[in-house]
């Protein structure tokens, strides 16, 4: 049972900036469902949705089923640095989604040293659902945790698209 709360504590934490409104994980039957998550997989980020983790008697967990969710394109990357005392750095990207009738997802942020690797995806249509074929552009801002970094240059890839700042 304790592997299943390390798991739980690890993805309350990655997605803790969701709107409270998201769905929570949820462990019933011997099954972990999390909505969404994501993982670093050779280097990149990958995005997932409906995750179910099947629990064994020892607490150890198998991926049972994931749907890999479309990264959007992302045309631009800009840095915004403000604060004198709490520096802030705050993103804006610009992008499309595939089709309009989709929502863009929570960012999943990753950081290796002075590399910064966003995920930024939009959810899915239903089977049941149709949407014209356009493509919709996007702006958003995603802000990083750069609380007690040092000071120094630092990288940031959104899907691709590379920017640069110093702290």
């Amino acid at each position: 049972m304790n592997r299943l709360l390390q798991y739980l504590i690890v993805f309350s934490l990655s997605f803790a900036s969701q709107a409270l409104s998201a769905q929570p994980a949820i462990f019933k039957n011997s099954i972990l469902n999390i909505p969404q998550g994501a993982a670093m997989i050779n280097g990149e980020p990958t995005y997932y949705n409906d995750i179910q983790l099947l629990s064994d008697i020892e607490g150890n967990f198998t991926l049972v089923a994931a749907e890999q969710s479309n990264l959007v394109a992302v045309d631009s990357v800009v840095v915004s640095i403000t604060g004198l005392f709490s520096v802030q750095v705050s993103l804006t990207v610009t992008g499309n989604k595939s089709v309009p009738c989709v929502d863009l997802q929570t960012p999943a942020i990753f950081r290796n040293d002075s590399v910064f690797k966003v995920a930024l995806a939009e959810t899915t249509l239903g089977s049941a659902e149709t949407c014209i074929a356009v493509l919709d552009p996007f702006e958003t801002t995603i802000v990083l945790d750069v609380q007690g970094l040092s000071s120094g240059d630092y990288t940031v890839n959104v899907n691709g698209v590379e920017a640069s700042f110093s702290l």
